[in-house]
């Protein structure tokens, strides 16, 4: 089957809600074979380090996740989890232990086979680097141990409930490794790792090139995808490619196969029968303005209500040529199981954010920003990506006598900023195909925590949601999460983001996977 594009919200019954990708699968699932052995999909920057299990980096996983193989998989439009590499789990009742049934003849690209203690490997050393792995971290809060039962059996133990595990292993980041890798140190493991993908990494040159080619031999892939055996290409050349015009350009003329990114300015461009268009939105927090509230300014409520009353989000869309995205509704994403709208909260209301200002004793400076008791109502916000969306909302805030400062420094520099606290906001989002996002956010006992806050019914909310197996009892718990966020401006919602790209016509099989990230298994090219 095939479709050209389409943006469509779809809603599945439970537990997730993804907008649709597009350009779906095209043909059946058996005798596919690709007419071209080689693709070319231009990345839009330097991935910087190749670990799926440690990068956060979008650019990064979606090279890494062509490597990797997880134990289940996440059916991207219902948000069921599947066998992939095991082939039987169960979890128990209080959601403290996960047992898994691994395939048989399942091996890495080293020869070497996985069995039960090789995942035990895995977890331990993704647990043992910490921060270095900060998703990883987070689905596996509360990590014990993994008991090993046989070659193929096992059971991961935590010390608390753990609601959001199953489905964090369902992705890269916890996609398994070879023995060899996981002995590896952090920054050795950045250069190249050892995986039981599809996909091998043949080479990778910082800021020019990263090559991957195919697994032979490779037979055990999700049920999920459209065939099996071995991946239709050979090999698959991602060139590093900044600038936009050029990624377009060589799109355009044949000189690659698919890009990464296409900006949103050129989608109706591309919108021919000549080019395919693949879009998905981003679950988890949405692009954000996220406080530290132990900062003196930010630390007034009054001050963070006005700038989220004071954010024009669909202006943001236009100005950042997003028009025809997702604007936010509330601390979670559409896309996000959980998700709960707090629009009517979060409508744009500049003369209600003037009065909140106005009460708080912050008065109109001559020079168009307010002040109190001599300080300028001066924030600045710390980011790395999305600079025009920051643009667009510092303007915005200017109209009611805020003064939002940008400092745009390297993805290195700001998580330095977090791991320092020296911010007074961040601008960022965070993907999760979980709504456990807000407690990684949010919760003092996160090791990922960005949003800086005191408050003790939120903390009791986010932790009290992780321990819990009832779906419609969770849903209330994340609800009231939400609520409770926006109702005190933790986060200023900007934008959705929706990962964009774009192929020539004879490429098909390009998918993604439930956190939007692309999935290059099934894809092939027409001469």
């Amino acid at each position: 089957m095939s479709s050209k594009t389409t943006r469509a919200m779809r809603w599945a019954a439970a537990p997730i809600g993804a907008l649709a990708a597009v350009s779906l699968l095209a043909g059946c699932s058996a005798g596919i074979e690709s007419a071209k052995d080689n693709v070319i999909f231009a990345l839009k920057e330097d991935p910087t380090c190749l670990d799926p299990q440690q990068t956060t980096v979008t650019t990064a996983l979606n090279v890494g996740r062509q490597v990797v193989d997880s134990l289940v998989d996440q059916n991207a439009e219902t948000g069921e989890i599947v066998p992939w590499l095991a082939e039987k789990f169960e979890t128990n009742s209080d959601l403290t232990a996960y047992t898994f049934t691994l395939k048989d003849g399942v091996t890495f690209s080293d020869d070497t086979a996985l069995t039960s203690d090789v995942v035990k490997a895995n977890l331990d050393a993704l647990y043992a680097m910490g921060a270095s792995a900060s998703l990883a971290s987070q689905y596996l809060a509360g990590y014990d141990s993994v008991d090993v039962a046989d070659d193929h059996t096992f059971t991961v133990n935590f010390t608390q409930p753990n609601a959001q595990f199953l489905q964090g292993a369902s992705t890269m980041t916890l996609g398994l490794v070879s023995e060899a890798t996981t002995v590896l140190t952090p920054e050795e493991r950045c250069q190249s790792v050892i995986g039981a993908g599809p996909f091998t990494y043949k080479s990778y040159v910082p800021n020019d090139s990263v090559v991957i080619e195919k697994r032979v031999g490779y037979d055990w892939a999700s049920s999920l995808r459209e065939h099996s055996g071995e991946a239709l290409v050979s090999t698959i050349e991602f060139p590093i490619i900044v600038e936009n015009g050029v990624r377009t350009g060589g799109l355009d003329s044949g000189e690659f196969d698919i890009i990464q990114d296409l900006p949103y300015a050129d989608e109706a461009r591309f919108t021919t029968d000549d080019f395919n268009i693949y879009s998905k939105a981003n679950p988890g927090i949405p692009n954000s303005l996220i406080a530290n509230t132990s900062r003196p300014i930010v630390s007034d409520a009054a001050v963070r209500q006005a700038m989220l009353l004071g954010t024009d989000r669909g202006e943001i869309n236009e100005l950042t040529g997003a028009a025809s995205g997702v604007q936010p509704a509330s601390a979670l994403t559409s896309t996000t199981p959980g998700f709960a709208s707090q629009a009517k909260a979060m409508e744009y209301d500049p003369k209600a954010a003037e009065a909140l200002l106005d009460k708080a004793g912050w008065t109109m400076g001559a020079d168009g920003i307010r002040e109190k008791d001599g300080t300028k109502l001066s924030v600045t916000v710390t980011g790395f990506y999305a600079q025009d969306v920051l643009e667009a909302t510092a303007m915005q805030l200017k109209k009611i006598g805020i003064d939002l400062k940008l400092n745009m420094v390297t993805a290195g520099d700001f998580f330095g900023a977090i791991a320092t606290g020296d911010y007074d906001f961040l601008g960022a989002g965070l993907t999760r195909t979980d709504p456990d996002a807000l407690r990684v956010l949010f919760s003092k006992d996160s090791k990922a925590r960005w949003g800086i806050v005191d408050d003790a019914e939120l903390e009791s909310v986010l932790t009290e949601q992780v321990k819990t197996a009832d779906p419609d009892a969770r849903a209330k718990l994340v609800a009231q999460a939400q609520q409770i966020v926006i109702d005190n401006a933790y986060l200023i919602p900007t934008l959705e983001t929706v990962q964009l790209h774009a192929s020539r016509a004879g490429v098909e099989g390009v998918t993604f996977d439930s956190a939007a990230r692309v999935l290059l298994y099934d894809v092939r090219v027409a001469e």
